[in-house]
C-alpha cells in the first residue's frame, strides 16, 4: 500500500503526552492509507506504550543499550533514528518536539531519508526539512525560513491532528439542559503541578451557579489527587474525579461546556461543538489562547498566575461562561470552519501522493448525482440507465443514514476528484463502487481511490471487500488486481468479480 512511517516522539511528566497523542492521530491516518507505523522514543510511560500498541503501533525504545544513549535531538540521536527507519523500510521520519533542530534534520536527510518536523512555533532558523507542520492558528503568520527549495509548509488549523475516535464520534446532542443541571468537564493536563484544577473547583463553588455536575479528569502524574478528592467531597456541586480516561469523545459529548488548557486538546472539543473556557498552563499555549479568545471562540480565564493572584476576575469570567451555557446549545458543526476533522488525513497525504479521503456528507448530494450520471460512469455501470434526481436523493440520504454504507469523496488538495463507496451485503461482505471525476481521468486517481478505500476499510476491520465489474472495464479491473484483490469466477461471462480480505 505505502511504505512504513517512523514517528519520533517522547513523553514524560516534564513534557507531557500531547506530542505523542497528536502523533497517534497521524499514525491512524497513515494506517487508514494502508501503511504501517512505528514510534521511536527515548522515554515513554508504559501506560502510553500500551495505548499505542492497542492501536497496532509498535513502540521501539531508543537508548536501551548503553552504546545507544544520546541526548534527544542530537546528531547521534538522529543517526540511531535514521538507522531504525531504514531497518523498517521507512522513507519519512516525522519528529514531534522542540529539540529536533537543524543538526537532527540535516542528519536524517543526509542518511537518504526525508524529514518532517511537527512544531508549535518557529524555533529553528533556518529549517532543513522537507515538511514543517504547525497546526495552530498563529502559524500562518510565522516566517519558517526553510533551506529546502521544495519544502512543504502545512500551517494552521486545517491541519489539526485529531484522532479517529473524534472523527468517528456520534455527535448527537445531549438531552435538554432544562431537565438537569449543567454538566462541566474540567481537564487541565496530565500533571498540573500548581494544582490549577483545585483552584478552579474552589472558584466554581463561589460562582453564582449552584448544583453543577462536574467531571474532573485527573492525570496519572497529578500529585494533588488527595487534595482534589477532599475538595470534591466538600463541594456544593456533584464532582466526580476520573483517571485513565480512554474515551475522551464520550466525555466531551456528555458535557455542556469544558474548562481546559489552551493547548492542542482545544481542537478536539471545538470539532465536537463544545463551548469552552481556557486557561494558560504552559508558555507555548499563549498563541492558541490569544487566537481563540480574541475571536470569541473560547472564554479566557487567564494564566495560572492570574488564577492565584486575581481570583475575582477569573470568577467573573467563569460566571459569564456558565451563563452562556445556560442560554446556549451545542452545535456540532459550529467550528468546522476551524477544525473539520481531516487534518491528519491532509498531513498523511502530504507525506504520500497528495490524495486523501473524507466521508461524504449531505452537502455532496449534487456532486454524487453529477458523477453518477456522467456518460462514462453510466456506460461502465452494471445498470446503465440514467438516474433521476428524486431517486438519487432517496438513495443518497438512505446511504448516509445507515451503518451498512460507507461513502467517501476523494480529494486532491481541497478539490473533489472522485468517489468510492462500500455497501454491506447479505453475505456480510462490503461491495465497492467507485468513479473518477471527468477532469481527473487518466491521472491515476482511480487506483488511488481503490488503494485508499481499501486501506480505510481494512484498517477499520470492515472486510471482506468485493467488487464486480464489466469485462470491458479493463481500467477498473487493473485497479483491483494492483492492490491485492483476488479474481474469482462468476456465472456471467460478461462480469469479473474481485475479493479482498
Amino acid at each position: 500500500m505505502c511504505s512504513p512511517l517512523l514517528i519520533r516522539a517522547d513523553a514524560s511528566p516534564e513534557i507531557g503526552t500531547g506530542h505523542v497523542m497528536r502523533m497517534l492521530a497521524l499514525a491512524q491516518a497513515w494506517q487508514r492509507r494502508g501503511g504501517d507505523v512505528k514510534f521511536a522514543a527515548a522515554e515513554m510511560p508504559s501506560q502510553l506504550v500500551a495505548r499505542l500498541e492497542a492501536e497496532n503501533v509498535e513502540v521501539i525504545r531508543l537508548g536501551t543499550d548503553s552504546s545507544d544513549i544520546a541526548p534527544v535531538g542530537s546528531e547521534q540521536d538522529a543517526i540511531h533514528t535514521a538507522k531504525l527507519a531504514k531497518q523498517i523500510g521507512a522513507t519519512w521520519v516525522v519528529a514531534d518536539g522542540y529539540v529536533f533542530k537543524r543538526t537532527f534534520q540535516c542528519t536524517i536527510r543526509e542518511s537518504g531519508l526525508r524529514c518532517a518536523i511537527v512544531t508549535d512555533f518557529d524555533y529553528c532558523d533556518p529549517w532543513q526539512c522537507e515538511l514543517i507542520l504547525n497546526q495552530n492558528p498563529h502559524a500562518t503568520h510565522e516566517r519558517y525560513c526553510n533551506l529546502i527549495p521544495d519544502g512543504k509548509h502545512l500551517l494552521g488549523t486545517r491541519f489539526a491532528l485529531l484522532r479517529k475516535e473524534f472523527l468517528d464520534a456520534d455527535t448527537a446532542t445531549n438531552d435538554p439542559l432544562t431537565n438537569r443541571p449543567p454538566r462541566i468537564l474540567l481537564t487541565l493536563g496530565g500533571s498540573d503541578p500548581t494544582n490549577a484544577t483545585g483552584r478552579v473547583l474552589t472558584l466554581l463553588e463561589s460562582c453564582n451557579r449552584p448544583g453543577l455536575d462536574i467531571h474532573v479528569i485527573v492525570g496519572a502524574a497529578n500529585p494533588h489527587r488527595g487534595c482534589l478528592e477532599q475538595t470534591a467531597k466538600e463541594s456544593p456541586h456533584r464532582v466526580e474525579l476520573l483517571s485513565n480516561v480512554d474515551d475522551m469523545p464520550r466525555q466531551y459529548m456528555w458535557a455542556d461546556g469544558i474548562i481546559g488548557a489552551g493547548g492542542s486538546s482545544c481542537w478536539e472539543w471545538l470539532y465536537l461543538g463544545l463551548p469552552g473556557a481556557i486557561l494558560v498552563i504552559a508558555e507555548n499555549q499563549v498563541p492558541i489562547y490569544e487566537a481563540l479568545t480574541s475571536d470569541g471562540v473560547a472564554t479566557g480565564l487567564g494564566t495560572c498566575k492570574a488564577l492565584m493572584e486575581d481570583a475575582f476576575e477569573t470568577r467573573k469570567q467563569l460566571e459569564q461562561f456558565l451563563a452562556g451555557i445556560d442560554n446556549g446549545q451545542r452545535r456540532p458543526r459550529q467550528y468546522r470552519h476551524l477544525v473539520d476533522g481531516y487534518g491528519a488525513s491532509r498531513v498523511a497525504a502530504a507525506l504520500d501522493t497528495e490524495i486523501w479521503l473524507r466521508r461524504a456528507t449531505v452537502d455532496d448530494r449534487e456532486l454524487y448525482f453529477a458523477w453518477a450520471n456522467d456518460s462514462e460512469v453510466r456506460r461502465n455501470s452494471l445498470c446503465s440507465d440514467e438516474i433521476d434526481w428524486p431517486s438519487h436523493c432517496r438513495w443518497f440520504d438512505a446511504q448516509l443514514s445507515t451503518p451498512d454504507a460507507k461513502l467517501f469523496v476523494g480529494m486532491q488538495d481541497e478539490k473533489p476528484v472522485g468517489q468510492i463507496r462500500f455497501n454491506r451485503t447479505a453475505a456480510d461482505e462490503w461491495n465497492v463502487g467507485f468513479s473518477v471525476a471527468g477532469a481527473a481521468r487518466g491521472t491515476g486517481i482511480g487506483k488511488e481511490l481503490v488503494r485508499l478505500g481499501t486501506g480505510w476499510m481494512i484498517s477499520d476491520g470492515l472486510s471482506p471487500l468485493v467488487a464486480t465489474v464489466k469485462v470491458e472495464n479493463e481500467a477498473s479491473a487493473r485497479c483491483f488486481t494492483r492492490f491485492g484483490w483476488e479474481p474469482s469466477i462468476t456465472d456471467d461471462s460478461q462480469l469479473l468479480r474481485f475479493r479482498r480480505t
